[in-house]
């Protein structure tokens, strides 16, 4: 009765080795989206835009606009970007 009290509180119990896994490593590969800068052929095209759409093309040229300007800075601001 004594064995079957001490197995059950683990004195007389086996010991346990724990074996680890192998790492793994996994590698992530990072794409970079493709980006389609617009054509524009004048500044014509440019002024027909609202200018939230002209601030968005302009973060394709690297260009931050302020759309607190007025619309014909922007347009121009932006053609000397596309022109680069």
């Amino acid at each position: 009765m004594f064995n079957w009290i001490k197995n059950m509180f683990g004195a007389g119990a086996k010991e346990q080795v724990w074996v680890s896994k192998p790492k793994v490593e996994v590698k992530k590969t990072v794409t970079k989206p493709i980006v389609i800068k617009p054509a524009f052929k004048n500044k014509k095209e440019l002024a027909k835009l609202t200018k939230g759409k002209m601030e968005e093309i302009g973060r394709t040229y690297g260009v931050e606009l302020d759309k607190r300007k007025k619309k014909d800075a922007l347009v121009n601001e932006l053609w000397k970007a596309i022109k680069k």
